[in-house]
């Protein structure tokens, strides 16, 4: 029996793989591994290095406009949204407050920085009101805003709820200014055929996640738990769990306006040039 295998590069591993992960199957494995940056998920993409990877459905926008092979799509959404808070010290109250401030970020023109800069577009701040210091992903970011390094970042489950315990503050939330905000989605090459069967199988058996979390709720609390994560933590992940793998139109295209609204590269695509839905059976 021929064994597959999918390399897959993530932040933190979404609800459905943690689901996806309990069938174990002869002919398939998953091989994870974590990441620092969308800039070190793209290089590994161009090189070869991973398969797949998840991540804002925001960086294929961008990574179709930078210098390189521009074959980049989504091929399946794997949250329902990503909970998204931003996250400052204690004397702030508004995104407007930050005026003047350094905003610590993963890339300063892709992914979830670019609804960041949304917020604090509709708060009255434009870019070159606020300094972005690139320090790279959640956990790069939480450690660097608890040392004082910045004044806000956009945290995640478990980061965000960790560092409102360590006295920071949360300023705003995505999910309040944006309600159709896009979760994360997998996001491979097109050129990168060899693994077509091994990402159909790993597809295949995250549609079959969604299908049991309806009835495996307690396992999922018990499994995320064990990672260590916060109550209000687990609970959000849970809550980001998607009806359906296929990438919500509404939701990319939310995407495309607020980059048309800040003038940035990729504000011209279509839905159809970045998502591919093939892949899904």
């Amino acid at each position: 029996m021929t064994k597959r295998k999918l390399r897959v590069m993530w932040f933190v591993p979404p609800a459905i793989a943690v689901v996806a992960a309990w069938n174990e199957r002869l002919d398939f494995t998953l091989e994870s591994s974590k990441t620092h940056s969308s800039d070190e998920q793209f290089d590994a993409l161009v090189n070869g290095r991973i398969d797949a990877v998840v991540t804002s459905i925001d960086n294929v926008l961008h990574w179709n406009q930078r210098s390189g092979p521009k074959d980049f799509v989504v091929v399946a959404q794997v949250e329902a949204t990503t909970p998204l808070r931003l996250i400052g010290r204690p004397n702030l109250s508004t995104p407007a407050d930050l005026l003047g401030g350094n905003i610590l970020v993963d890339a300063p023109e892709n992914g979830f920085v670019v609804a960041l800069m949304s917020i604090l577009h509709a708060n009255g701040l434009n870019v070159g009101d606020y300094s972005m210091l690139q320090v790279g992903g959640v956990v790069e970011r939480y450690n660097s805003l608890v040392q004082g390094r910045g004044d806000a970042t956009l945290l995640g489950p478990p980061f965000d709820s960790l560092a409102i315990k360590q006295g920071l503050k949360e300023i705003a939330s995505v999910q309040n200014s944006y309600p159709e905000f896009p979760g994360q989605g997998v996001v491979i090459r097109k050129a990168n055929a060899d693994s077509k069967i091994a990402l159909e199988i790993w597809l295949a058996e995250l549609a079959h996640a969604l299908s049991i979390i309806p009835f495996s709720t307690e396992r999922l609390q018990e499994s995320l738990a064990l990672q260590g994560m916060p109550d209000d933590a687990v609970c959000a992940l849970m809550d980001s769990v998607p009806k359906t793998l296929t990438p919500d139109k509404i939701g990319v295209q939310l995407l495309i306006d607020q980059r048309a609204r800040l003038a940035l590269a990729g504000s011209d695509s279509t839905y159809s040039q970045i998502i591919d839905c093939t892949y899904l059976t």
